[in-house]
C-alpha cells in the first residue's frame, strides 16, 4: 500500500482528507456522528485509515510514550542550557553593582510517564511496605547501572523507611557475562546474600569475567557446590528471560532505568534527580519527605543508628535459620548461665529479643531499638566487626575526596565491595605474608616510596580486594600509603566503610570495602530469599 502525503498541497486538499471533509459536513446538516466509528474525535485526529478502521494520534502516542518523553527531556535541557546562560549573563552585569539579584528557576521540568510495573513477588531491598518502589532495570556489567547503583544505596539510607528497591534484569546483548552475572545474583539469594553479592559484582562491571563469580562467592562465606550448581541450571535464565521480555514490551532498550511508582526515569542520574520525584511521589500519598520513617532505623542497610546495649547482657552464640522466627541466640544475663531465646522472648523487663544475626542481635528496650554484639570467651569483641556505614563528617570526606586541595578532587569510587567477616579473619591471621607483596614504588610521597603489589597473581586475598600485579595503592581512607605507613591493615578492622585509591597502568581507580555477616542482608520483613541500551558500557 502507497503512503500518502499528508496536509495540503498547493493550497488544494490531499485526496485522503475528502472522506473528513464531507464527514464534517454531513454532520453539519445533523448526521449523527455516533454511528461513524471512523470519525475523527475531538482532541484525538486519526492519521491513518484501513479500511473502515483507524488509527488516532493518540495510539500513536501510546506506542512511543517513553521516547516522546525523552525528546521533551532533550528540548527541557537545551532550554535550561541557554536560561543558564542568560541567568549567568544577567548577574555577571549585576556583580558590578552593590545589590546581588535573587534567582528563581521556574523553568517546568517535564513529568515522566507512569506505568504499571508489578513488583508483588519479587526480593525487595529496603522496607517491603515503603509506600515508594523503584523498580531497576539494569545489567550487573553495565559500569552506568554500577554508578547508579551507588546512588541507590545512597538513597536507601537516605529515605530508609520509605522506599525499597526491586531490581529487574536487562542484561544487553553485548555484555559477554551479563546473563551470567543476574543468574549468580539468583544464586546468592538462595544463600541469604543477595544485595552485598550484587554490589561486590557492580564493582568488576568494567572488567568483568567468568571467575569473578565463585571468587565472590567464597569470600562471602557461600556453601560453595550449592552455589556452583545453581549456576548451571536453567531457572535462573528463564527469570532473566522473563525480565527481558517485560523490558522489551515496555519499550526499554538500554539501562539503567529506574520506575519510581512507575515514573519512567532513564539514566544514569544524580542521587538528587532521583530524590526529586520520590519527594513528589511521597508527597502526593500524603506523607512528609522531610520526615524520617518511623522504622527508618530497621531499614537501614547497616542498622547504623541503632546503639550498643549497656544492659547486664552477654551474646554467647547464634544460631540463624532460613526462617527467622525459628533463630536462637545464646546469652548469658547478668552473672547467670547462658540460655537460648528466640525472637519475642523477654530477655529482662523492659528488653526485648527483636532479631538474630550471625554476629550480633537486636533488642527491643522500651521504645528503641539496640544492639547486642557477639563476644569472644575472652570478652573481647571480635577481631573484624561488621561495617558501620554510617556517613562520615564533612572534614573526613573533604581529607578523603581531596586530598590536595580543592584543585584536585579524586575521581568517585567505582562500587562497593562486600567481604565476608570470616572470610577476612581466615585472611588476616596471614598478615604478616600479605604485608611482603607490598614493595617500594619509584615514586615519593612526603620522602617515602609508595607501594606497589608484586606477586599477587595467586593471592586470593588481593584478587578477592579486585587488586592485580603491579597496581600501586596511593591512599587508604584519609591517609597517604607509602614505605612509611600503611593504613589498609587497621582500616580492614576498623568497623567503618574502607575507601582505597590505587593507579592501575597510571590511572586512578578507587574502590570501597564494607565488612558483611553473612544472611545480614533482609527483605520481606526480615525474611530471607530462598529463590522465591546503554551503547557506552
Amino acid at each position: 500500500m502507497a503512503m500518502k502525503e499528508p496536509g495540503e498541497r498547493h493550497g488544494r486538499p490531499a485526496l485522503w482528507l475528502l472522506p473528513i471533509l464531507l464527514a464534517t459536513l454531513l454532520s453539519g446538516c445533523g448526521s449523527d456522528t455516533q454511528q461513524n466509528p471512523t470519525a475523527q474525535t475531538a482532541g484525538d485526529p486519526v492519521v491513518a485509515r484501513i479500511d473502515e478502521s483507524a488509527i488516532t494520534l493518540a495510539e500513536v502516542d501510546q506506542k512511543i510514550r517513553l521516547e516522546r518523553h525523552d525528546l521533551a527531556l532533550d528540548e527541557y535541557q537545551l532550554r535550561f542550557n541557554t536560561l543558564k546562560s542568560m541567568v549567568d549573563a544577567e548577574l555577571t552585569t549585576a556583580a558590578t553593582t552593590d545589590k546581588q539579584p535573587a534567582v528563581d528557576w521556574l523553568l517546568p521540568h517535564p513529568t515522566p510517564p507512569r506505568l504499571e510495573i508489578d513488583t508483588a513477588g519479587r526480593p525487595l531491598r529496603g522496607n517491603p511496605e515503603a509506600p515508594v518502589t523503584l523498580a531497576v532495570f539494569c545489567s550487573y556489567q553495565s559500569v552506568h547501572c554500577a554508578s547508579t547503583n551507588l546512588v541507590l544505596r545512597e538513597l536507601l539510607e537516605r529515605y530508609a523507611g520509605w522506599i525499597a528497591v526491586a531490581p529487574f534484569d536487562f542484561p544487553m546483548h553485548y555484555h559477554r557475562q551479563g546473563i551470567q552475572a543476574a543468574t549468580a545474583v539468583h544464586c546468592a539469594s538462595q544463600q541469604g546474600t543477595p544485595w552485598g553479592y550484587a554490589d561486590g559484582l557492580y564493582t568488576r562491571a568494567k572488567t568483568m569475567e567468568a571467575d569473578v563469580f565463585p571468587q565472590l562467592a567464597s569470600q562471602l562465606g557461600f556453601a560453595q557446590d550449592a552455589f556452583d550448581r545453581c549456576l548451571g541450571e536453567p531457572d535462573g535464565n528463564d527469570r532473566i528471560a522473563a525480565d527481558t521480555a517485560l523490558a522489551r514490551t515496555l519499550g526499554l532498550q538500554s539501562v539503567p532505568v529506574v520506575f519510581i511508582n512507575g515514573l519512567y526515569v532513564k539514566g544514569p542520574k544524580t542521587s538528587e534527580h532521583y530524590a526529586m520525584w520520590i519527594d513528589e511521589e511521597l508527597a502526593r500519598l500524603g506523607h512528609d519527605p522531610a520526615s524520617p520513617h518511623a522504622e527508618a532505623a530497621r531499614w537501614r542497610q547497616s542498622s547504623d543508628g541503632i546503639a550498643e546495649t549497656d544492659l547486664p547482657l552477654q551474646l554467647s552464640g547464634t544460631s540463624v535459620s532460613s526462617q527467622p522466627e525459628q533463630s536462637t541466640a545464646l546469652i548469658r544475663i547478668r552473672d547467670a548461665s547462658a540460655s537460648r531465646f528466640s525472637p519475642g522472648d523477654t530477655l529482662m523487663p523492659g528488653a526485648t529479643l527483636k532479631q538474630v544475626h550471625e554476629r550480633h542481635v537486636i533488642l527491643q528496650v522500651d521504645d528503641r531499638l539496640e544492639r547486642l554484639s557477639l563476644r569472644g570467651d575472652d570478652g573481647d569483641t571480635v577481631h573484624v566487626p561488621r561495617t558501620d556505614t554510617t556517613p562520615r563528617d564533612e572534614a573526613t570526606m573533604r581529607r578523603i575526596e581531596q586530598p590536595e586541595g580543592e584543585s584536585r578532587k579524586l575521581i568517585p569510587p567505582s562500587g562497593v565491595l562486600p567481604l565476608g567477616q570470616e572470610w577476612l579473619e581466615k585472611q588476616l591471621a596471614n598478615r604478616a605474608e600479605l604485608e611482603k607483596k607490598f614493595v617500594n614504588a619509584e615514586h615519593v610521597v612526603d620522602g617515602h616510596n609508595l607501594q606497589r603489589l608484586e606477586g599477587i597473581e595467586n593471592s586470593e586475598f588481593f584478587t578477592a580486594l579486585g587488586f592485580e600485579e603491579g597496581d600501586v595503592v596511593v591512599r587508604v581512607n584519609d591517609s597517604w600509603v607509602h614505605s612509611g605507613q600503611n593504613q589498609l591493615w587497621d582500616a580492614l578492622t576498623s568497623g567503618q566503610v574502607v575507601d582505597v585509591t590505587f593507579m592501575r597502568n597510571g590511572l586512578p581507580q578507587r574502590v570501597q570495602y564494607v565488612v558483611q555477616e553473612k544472611g545480614y542482608f533482609e527483605e520481606n520483613n526480615g525474611q530471607k530469599n530462598s529463590g522465591s541500551d546503554d551503547k557506552t558500557d
